[in-house]
């Protein structure tokens, strides 16, 4: 691009902001940087108040309630996540074995509870690949199906729930 050219249009832009004298710089530094402390103080009583409410809700439940919490708000029951995590240990490739079913509008079944087991059972990890899994989880559904040989199996009562450990 020739000199030219660009000094033109640097000129052009230019002229379409207002002049700001030297002197007039700082009084603009300084009246933007009140204009957001008070933009932050506006928000922060906003943020303060929803924090105190959620602290009064959640501190009145049970650290077995707290666990529950987000399951349940997807419609799901917290009992049958601590059975699965009091048997996924650290370290586990775990595959999510869900009959499919629907479960609202926007999730299924299986997508809920391997979300949901992503978090719950963490430090072990998601494996999508059954062959790469070590630890099968299941949800209303029959683990002998997938035709894998299992080395212990955990069962939730009468429940069809199951963690199967697989034997390599």
């Amino acid at each position: 691009m020739r000199e030219s050219v660009r000094r033109s249009a640097i000129a052009w832009w230019t002229r379409l902001l207002p002049a700001v004298p030297r002197e007039g710089r700082a009084a603009v530094g300084a009246l933007a940087a009140v204009v957001a402390l008070l933009s932050a103080a506006h928000s922060a009583g906003y943020v303060w108040r929803r924090l105190g409410e959620d602290r009064d809700r959640y501190a009145a439940l049970t650290a077995a309630q707290r666990r529950h919490a987000l399951v349940e708000q997807l419609g799901l029951p917290g009992d049958p996540f601590d059975f699965f995590a009091a048997n996924v240990r650290r370290g586990d490739r775990v595959y999510y074995q869900v009959k499919p079913s629907g479960l609202g509008h926007f999730l299924d079944l299986p997508e809920s509870v391997a979300a949901v087991g992503r978090y719950y059972l963490l430090p072990a990890v998601s494996e999508p690949d059954l062959r790469r899994a070590n630890v099968v989880v299941t949800w209303e559904a029959d683990p002998a199906k997938l035709g894998v040989r299992y080395v212990d199996q955990q069962r939730a009562g009468v429940q069809m729930m199951f963690v199967s450990r697989i034997g390599r």
